[in-house]
Order: C-alpha cells, then structure tokens, then sequence
C-alpha cells in the first residue's frame, strides 16, 4: 500500500501544501520507506514552489525525514529551505533547531554562515528548553559539520547540560564527549565531572559504540578520567565485547594507549579474541591504530594476532595512508617484532606509492622503525625518502632531525651530501627547541656515519647543551662525549666542565658501557677531567659496582683509557676486572684482546704510583686468545703492535710464540720505519734551526739499540769533563697531552712509556712540549735550549 501511493504522488503533488509535503517524507523516513526518484524529484519541485508558505516544523521535518532516509536533497532546494529559515528563524523552538543541524550533519551539507550564525542565535534564546538529547545532537552535529560554535553557545550549552545532567542516557553521554572532543572543545572541570558521574549510574547501559566513543574522546581531550571510571568501562567492555566492531575494537586501545592508561590483562585478551574474530572487517586505519596502541601500552599480543593482522595488512596494503604506514612500522619497531619479509616488501612498495604524501614526523618514523628493526630497506625506498626530505625539511622538528640521522646511522645507510647538508640547515633554525636525546642522537649518528658536521652546526649543539645539561641521562652523556671523540672534535672547556658536572651527579645510574665508553671519549680527546671533581673515581667505583654485566668491550676500552690516561686503578678496582676477564675472556675480539693486554703492560709500567700487579692467569688466557686469532688471521696491523709494545713492557710474563712474535715485530719494525720516511713537523724542524744554531751536533729519527724507538733527535752534547752526552730530544705535538679544562697538560700514558723505556736505555730525555714552545718568543728559544741543556750538564 505504502508503495502504491507513494507512486501516485507525482500525479497530486501539486495540490499539497507545506504541512503535506512535510508530513509525507516525515512519515517515509518513520516507516524506512524508500521512495523513488521521480517522486522525490516531484516533492523537491514542489517544495521549491511552496517554499515561502513552510513554518519551522515543516522546515525542520523536511530535512530530518531526508537525513533519515539517507538521501541528500538538491543544491537548489537546500539554499531555498536555507533562505526560507532566515525569514522565521526567530520561531523556531529547540526541537525545530536540533532536527536541522542534525539533519544537515546527517547528510553531509555545509549551510551558510549567515544561517549558522541565525541558529546560534536562536539556540541561545531557548537553551533553557533543550532536553538531553537537543543537547548531545546539537554538538554532534556541529562536530559532524566541522563547525566550531561561539565560546557563548558552548558555555551556554554546558551549562544546560549541568542542569539536565542527570537524565542524560549513555547514547547522549557519549555522542557529548565524542562532539567536544572533535571540536577540541576542552569543557569544564566541572561538566567532564558531572558527565563521568553519570556515566558511572549508566555504565551497564553503555553500547559498545557508546564506550568505544568515550574513551576516544577522553583521549583525544587530553583527559584523564579516574580510575573508579575507567575500571567501571572496562567490566562494561567484558560483558560486551563480543558485539564490539573493529572500529570500536581500534578506538579503545588507541584512546587507553594516548591516555597513558594500562588496562588488566584479562580486557586486553578479550579485546585481543575479538579482534581475531573481525579482523577481515578492519580497514588500514584499524590496523594501525591497534598496533600503535598496543607498541605504546608496551602490551605484547599473542603470536596469533600479530599474524593475523599481517595478513590483513597485507590485503589491503594499497588502502594504507602515510600515516597508516608509519604508525605500523613504528609500532613493530617499539614491539620488537620483526614481520615477515613479505609484510615489509608490501610495505615498501606502498610507501613508495605515496611517498610524495609523507610528513616529516612519517618519514623519520618509518627510518627511525626500519633502523630498530635491523631492516635493509631497498636502495630506491632510500633514495625516494630521502628525495621527500629535502621536499619538507623546512618542516621537520628536532626530533625528527635526531631520529632520521640516528636511523641512517644505525642502517649504515650514508645520505647524499645535499640531505645533510640540508638537515643542518634545519637544525640550525630550530637548535634551541632540541631535547637532550635530540642533542645526544644527533651527534653519535655522525660520529657513527663518519660525517663532518660543520663546525658552526656544532659549536651551536653545544650552547644547547650546556642550556639543558642538566637533563641529560647518563646514555645521552656518554654518547655526546663518545660522539665528539669519533669526529675528533675539540669541544669548549665550558661545555666539558658542564658534562663532568653532569656525570658527577648521576654517575650512580651509569650502566657499563656508559662507563666504558665515556673514559674511552676523553682518552681519545686528550682530555683530563678535573681531579677537583674526582670524576675518575667515582665512575671507578661505578664500575666495580656493575662490572659482572661488562661484555669484553667494556672491559677493554675501559683499561685502555685508563693506560691512555695514566690513571691508576685501585687494587680492588683490578681484582674486579680481572675476574670479570677470566669469565668473559672467551668472547673478546682480537682488537679487544691486544687493547686489553696493551692497556695492563702499560698499568704496569707505571713506576709513579704503587707497583701494579695482574694475575698470571688473565695474561696466559689473553695470550691464548691471541694465539687462536692469529691462527685465524683476524689480527690487524694496530694488533701486532700492541703484542709487540706489552711483550718488550711485561718480558717473561707474556711471552708470545716465536711466529707470532716474528709477526707482531715486523709490524713494529714498519711502523718506525713509516716514522722515519714521514715529513718532519714545523715543531721538529724549528727545535733542529735552534740545535744549528747552538752548534749541536744531532742525529734525526734515530733508531735505539733494542729497535723499540726512533728518536726525533738524538744530540751529542760534550760535558765538562771533556766527554760525550746523549740526550734524546722528542717534539711533543698535541697528541702527545692530555688537556684539562683549567688549561694544564699532562703527557699520555704512551708517551709515559716511551720516556721510561729511553731512560733504562741510559738516554736523558728532553721533551719539547708544543704548547710551551709556542708561548715562547722566538728571540728566547735559543736561551731556553741553553738552560735545558745546561740543566743536564752539556756544555753549550
């Protein structure tokens, strides 16, 4: 019957009056009947022709009975109802309001300004007759709408909503906090308490849409509920999780990743079985979602919904936005899952697809992603990121900078020139906005990429961090440092007195490697920290307190620092080390092993403090060690010399094969003769005019009789009694120092060596220190050989 006559409309249309045409499709939309075009082209003809005579009811049941129906009305009838509400705006009463912005979000139509501003007008004038769910509709269709009412209406609103908040029903609870937080509309204290009141009265009503809904907004409000509250939802989410959509499924997790909220187990899991039930029906935005919360609540799902989503993923990988392809590949970053290869291949090949699409923050999540999860991605995805960097790089904040250059650093992927070139750019337009892993990140990927930043990039990371180094962890301290000493960067004494500070105050919470890896920097700097501060010891001590968790690098770098540094342990300090070694030994490195028994022939050889001694023990079981590496050819150059120098230092107590000390003694022999063939220094050359001058007569990189040491000079300077004095004469450059921050310098543990091994050649030993030298006016220098000479009896 229903069809019947609505298809005999078109032959009467035009004898019905607006309260007909109206009360017709609001009965349609009542009965779900779907009506034919060509009646519904005779009804819009027809309104367009009444449209005058229409009183706010029929005005507002018009557009409400087409909403319902799913159906948009046209262009031109749209404007005409438009014209027609401003006429009688002021008529209309609050159910006549709520029906036409429902309507209009409903099906997807933008009125006029003019007419918005009308309603709000009107809305104000009768808030005090809004119902519950005028109120929920009205903010759900500005939200819908994308519409941002006056702070006036929304006040007025909440206000209403205060007085009526106890007959709210949870559709309207929820479709409130959805619309405020769409709006990013921050209510009240007091209306989200009201609402969080009330809710609790209703939850066990709460629809899985309702909750799912809810908790999104919450988060997406930066709200945090109370616990009693978000207990209450989860029970709530039990009882009804079987009837949960994907969409539902997604929001939840996203909105108690976001609100840094840790459900139980049990809801986790359940949400987890559902999730496996509909997992065909989820789209990329689903995927994703769940996969970014899960990463962020550190909740670590069940191998079979990990596969379960992969497959799905790899369904609709096409459908994947940038940010769907982002969050995904950070997310199993953060989990620590490694896909399959041919989930990332997907991957790949989408993002290459919408490449041009990416943000900044997408492009250093997916490098910073493929970097924590040891994944080589192709040379073309490389090369079409980085052609996008330089799109957007203007765009990229500092921690986007940090990550993507910690990303290529960790994936031993090398940029072109123009990328970091551009990169540092950015960096010095925003260097004051870095964070201190920002800072740290940035510089160790550098120093691991073999980069050389400029050095205005550099001195300007440094005022950063001494602005906030005070925040720096002991990581971001020990990679800074390490950082400056692989690119062999000086930095500021300012800025070292700043990291020392910082260290002396959390030195405590130093893990091993920061230890190692922070005496290793300052070795390799020449740098002495202050002995005021007594930061030698104390990160000593902090090692004898985590040195059962030190893997053999830790150990050798460590003891290689201090040789460097001539820094003498403490006994207990050995004691620790050495059984650390024992238990350990069989997994050091050939480069491990000769820095380690280097570094204790050097410790030993150290006649200023209390006489060392190692355990004969550690020293065979390195020696072995190196024995297997030979054998194995994995020993280098640097290696051999080591063996060399510790076998001349420790004689009997370590004491190589025949082969192996043939080899490590023709690396030696080369090195010196390499000395011998290189240029002479400015230095070397100014201290040989001084020596012509004062008629000494020297020989230039002269070889030692038991082959250890060339000499730059060795002068023959006749004594008193008529005789003949050597004096070795060395030209100290920087490398030779050790710098501390107050200016001073002290010689390093290798020049140490050399000096003692000389003297029990019977040499007297003369150093020219480069930084005294240079202080010295020319016009003084002959004066100060003199009285050095003078001092050790040579008659000039």
């Amino acid at each position: 019957m229903v069809h019947y006559l609505s298809d005999q409309l078109p032959r009467v249309v035009d004898d019905f009056i607006p309260q007909n045409l109206a009360n017709t499709v609001w009965a349609w939309a009542t009965m779900r009947h779907q009506p034919s075009l060509q009646v519904l082209a005779a009804l819009e003809r027809r309104i367009l022709a009444r449209v005058n005579d229409f009183n706010p009811q029929a005005l507002s049941n018009t557009v409400w009975a087409w909403a319902t129906m799913r159906l948009k009305l046209s262009a031109q009838v749209l404007t005409a109802l438009e014209r027609r509400m401003l006429a009688c705006v002021d008529d209309f009463n609050s159910q006549h309001l709520v029906n036409t912005v429902w309507a209009w979000a409903t099906m997807g139509h933008q009125p006029s300004p003019q007419v918005l501003d009308a309603l709000e007008r009107r809305m104000l004038a009768c808030f005090d007759d809004f119902i519950p769910q005028h109120l929920a509709n009205t903010v759900w269709a500005w939200a819908t709408m994308r519409l941002k009412p006056s702070a006036h209406a929304l006040a007025a609103l909440e206000r209403r909503m205060l007085a009526r908040v106890d007959d709210f029903n949870p559709q309207a609870l929820a479709n409130t906090v959805w619309a405020w937080a769409t709006m990013r509309h921050k209510p009240s204290a007091a209306a989200l308490a009201a609402l969080e009141r009330r809710m609790l009265a209703y939850v066990d009503d709460f629809k899985p849409q309702d909750l799912a809904n809810t908790v999104w907004a919450w988060a997406t409000m930066g709200h945090k509920p109370s616990d009693k509250v978000l207990t209450a939802f989860e029970r709530r989410m039990l009882a009804c999780v079987e009837d949960f959509k994907p969409q539902e499924l997604a929001n939840t997790v996203w909105a108690w990743a976001t609100m840094r909220y840790q459900p139980s187990a049990k809801v986790l899991t359940a949400l987890e079985r559902r999730m496996l039930a509909c997992v065909e029906d989820f789209i990329p935005q689903h995927l994703a979602n769940t996969v970014w919360a899960w990463a962020t609540m550190r909740h670590q799902p069940s191998a079979a919904a990990l596969a379960a989503l992969e497959r799905r993923m790899l369904a609709c990988v096409d459908d994947f936005k940038p940010q769907e392809l982002a969050n995904t590949v950070w997310a199993w970053a953060t989990m620590r899952h490694k896909p399959s290869a041919r989930a990332l291949a997907a991957l790949e090949r989408r993002i290459l697809a919408c490449v041009d699409d990416f943000i900044p923050q997408h492009l250093a999540n997916t490098v910073w992603a493929w970097a924590t999860m040891r994944h080589q991605p192709s040379a073309h995805a490389l090369a079409a990121l980085e052609r996008r960097m330089l799109a957007c790089v203007d765009d990229f904040d500092p921690q986007a900078l940090a990550n993507t250059v910690w990303a290529w650093a960790t994936m031993r992927h090398q940029p072109s020139a123009q990328v970091l070139a551009a990169l540092e750019r950015r960096m010095l337009a925003c260097v004051y906005d870095f964070k201190p892993q920002d800072v740290a990140n940035t510089v160790w990927a550098w120093a691991t990429m073999r980069h050389q930043p400029s050095a205005q990039v550099l001195a300007a990371l440094e005022r950063r961090m001494l602005v906030c180094v005070d925040d720096f962890d002991p990581q971001h301290l020990a990679n800074t440092v390490w950082a400056w000493a692989t690119m062999g960067h000086q930095p500021s004494a300012p800025a070292l007195v700043a990291l020392e500070r910082r260290m002396l105050a959390c030195v405590d919470d130093f893990k091993p490697q920061d230890v190692a890896n922070t005496v290793w920097a300052w070795a390799t700097m020449r740098h002495q920290p202050s002995a005021k501060m007594l930061l030698i010891a104390a990160l000593e001590r902090r090692m004898l307190g985590c040195v059962d968790n030190c893997i053999p690098q830790n150990l050798a770098n460590t003891v290689w620092a201090w040789a460097t540094m001539r820094h003498q342990p403490s006994a207990a300090a050995l004691v620790a080390l050495e059984r650390r070694m024992l238990a350990c030994v069989d997994d050091f490195k050939p480069q491990d092993v000769a820095n380690t028994v280097w570094a204790v022939a050097m410790l030993m050889n150290n006649i200023e403090g209390d006489k060392i001694t190692i355990n004969q023990n550690v020293l065979d079981r390195l020696l072995h060690q190196l024995v297997h590496a030979a054998h194995s050819s994995t020993l280098d150059v640097e290696d051999y010399r080591q063996i060399y120098q510790a076998h001349h230092l420790l004689g009997d107590r370590f004491k190589p094969s025949a082969a192996l000390l043939d080899q490590a003694r023709d690396a030696w022999a080369k090195q010196l003769a390499s000395i011998s063939s290189s240029s002479r220094s400015s230095l070397e050359k100014e201290v040989a005019a001084c020596l012509d001058r004062l008629s000494i007569t020297y020989d230039v990189e002269a070889l030692t009789e038991d082959g250890m040491h060339r000499i730059d000079m060795l002068a023959r300077g006749r004594i008193d009694d008529g005789g003949e004095r050597l004096l070795a004469i060395e030209c100290d450059g920087p490398t030779h120092f050790f710098q501390a921050s107050d200016g001073t310098y002290r010689i390093d543990g290798s020049t140490y060596a050399r000096n003692c091994g000389l003297r029990k050649l019977g040499l007297d030993v003369f150093c020219v220190a480069w930084h005294e030298w240079i202080r010295l006016p020319k016009d003084e220098r002959d004066a100060y050989f003199i009285r050095e000479l003078q001092e050790r009896g040579i008659v000039v």
